[in-house]
């Protein structure tokens, strides 16, 4: 696994904690976070993709937004799923999820890093799956 750039020690124990493999790539300006065999809830139409998440240059002060999925996901139910836009990152084509921090919910510079980050995107993952159309 390429290791382009260095995460701070705790985000590389966080993710070692999961046991899923994971890459760091520099791309142009943005720096990537490739999380693969994350897990994915039932009810959608696979049980794991990659997720990326972009680092900022300024992390963790200023904080990660958003996720990336490869292969992209859909509800097994069929049900659309919104906010979402197509990109490319390492050559591959991965779903942009528009999902972001609210004023109630902001980022905690010095509390808030890779692993509460994962925790709001499988909390998206999970309210997704309760929407009603």
């Amino acid at each position: 696994m390429r290791r382009q750039f260095q995460l701070p020690e705790g985000d590389e124990g966080v993710i070692e904690a999961r046991g899923l493999p994971w890459e760091t790539i520099v791309e142009g300006e943005s720096r990537w976070l490739l999380i693969h065999d994350f897990p994915v809830p039932v009810g959608y139409d696979r049980p794991t993709a990659s997720a990326a998440l972009r680092i900022p240059p300024s992390y963790p002060d200023d904080q990660i937004d958003m996720v990336y999925f490869s292969p992209a996901l859909a509800l097994a139910s069929g049900k659309a799923i919104g906010a979402l836009t197509l990109t490319t990152i390492d050559g591959k084509s991965y779903q942009q999820w528009s999902r972001h921090r609210t004023g109630a919910n902001p980022w905690r510079p010095g509390l808030d890093d890779v692993g509460t980050h994962l925790l709001q995107v499988e909390s998206w993952l999970a309210r997704e799956l309760t929407k009603t159309p």
